[in-house]
């Protein structure tokens, strides 16, 4: 059984997702105690919100801090959103608008201070400042799962854009005239390098009876075929499934040389679904995408998996809040000093 820190501020955080919610009790530097919850989105965003406060007061009483006070909540959410006004503008999968998730949340844990940021930053945080990316101070994070996603931290911070836009790696044009992509635009990095182009792919090996063993995997039914099932085949020596693969490792590693062209980052942390097959992909990705820089940018650069798994937008949850708590301080101490 853990013993808990009894010490330093105690904060909240909560990792978002489409049919699961993530919701635990923090200090400065250790995740204590977590509890999972279904998101149930059909029942509105204000019942999602007050799930979430019970279930953070659950874990605190499980951890018996029920008199600490929190200082604050971290909240990873799907985006896109306004981290200024804690309002999520659009997210299909929790069929929220323009909702003011942070206003209402503190409302629900009477008056806690919450701070959101959309799950791809909070994993790249997570990762920057507890797991692989620890020591790099330019970074950039993708999550290669479902879709991809990422982060940009520069000089140790995440790098927002002018519109709270930055960083959307998935959405850059690898292949003109590509596969459409769910964003309304064709040929992205996520349409043709994604855990669910993979599948795709697969399926449309399957319909035109190009992989016996592809077909054995998924009994026969294209519909039934997953990324996972594609790798499973190529390391069976399905031929089309490898030379699928290869096509994969080529997309990511034009995506990340136009990354390294741009930002010139120390460090390229990969995640997601997909990366669990890293030791098949990462190799190829990396030496794709070195075949595109210059010497000077491939010198110290280092390409490697994240750390922290399913759990990465969590710790990037406590890191945002950690971060908010202290800008808050600060600001106090500077408003009694004027």
């Amino acid at each position: 059984m853990h013993e808990p820190n009894s010490e330093g501020p105690l904060f909240g955080v909560v990792d978002v997702g489409g049919t699961k919610i993530v919701a635990g009790v923090a200090t400065d530097g250790e995740i204590l105690a977590t509890t999972k919850i279904a998101t149930d989105a059909i029942d509105g965003a204000d019942a999602v919100t007050s799930r979430i406060a019970t279930a953070i007061r659950d874990v605190q009483r499980q951890l018996s801090f029920e008199s600490r006070a929190l200082v604050g909540v971290g909240v990873s959410v799907p985006g896109p959103l306004d981290t200024t006004l804690g309002v999520v503008s659009f997210t299909p999968n929790l069929h929220w608008v323009d909702y003011p998730v942070a206003t209402r949340l503190g409302a629900a844990l009477e008056g806690v201070p919450v701070v959101i940021d959309d799950d791809g930053n909070c994993a790249g945080q997570g990762e920057a400042a507890f797991g692989a990316g620890i020591g790099y101070c330019h970074q950039v994070y993708l999550t290669i799962s479902t879709g991809i996603g990422g982060a940009v931290i520069i000089d140790g911070r995440v790098h927002r854009g002018f519109r709270d836009a930055a960083g959307e790696v998935g959405h850059m044009t690898i292949v003109p005239g590509g596969p459409d992509c769910l964003c309304g635009n064709s040929g992205c990095l996520e349409a043709v390098a994604s855990g669910t182009a993979i599948a795709r792919r697969g399926r449309q090996l399957l319909i035109q009876e190009q992989s016996a063993r592809l077909a054995a995997l998924a009994g026969g039914d294209p519909d039934r075929v997953t990324a996972p099932m594609v790798f499973k085949a190529a390391a069976a020596g399905d031929a089309l499934c490898e030379l699928l693969l290869d096509d994969v490792a080529t997309y990511l590693g034009l995506g990340l040389a136009n990354i390294v062209h741009l930002l010139n980052p120390q460090a390229i942390i990969l995640g997601g679904g997909v990366m669990e097959q890293g030791e098949v992909l990462l190799p190829r990705i990396d030496q794709r995408m070195r075949t595109h820089l210059f010497k000077v940018q491939r010198e110290g650069l280092v390409v490697k998996r994240a750390a922290l798994g399913d759990r990465s937008g969590l710790w990037g949850a406590l890191q945002l809040v950690r971060r908010h708590v202290a800008d808050l301080d600060r600001a106090a101490a500077a408003a009694s000093v004027g």
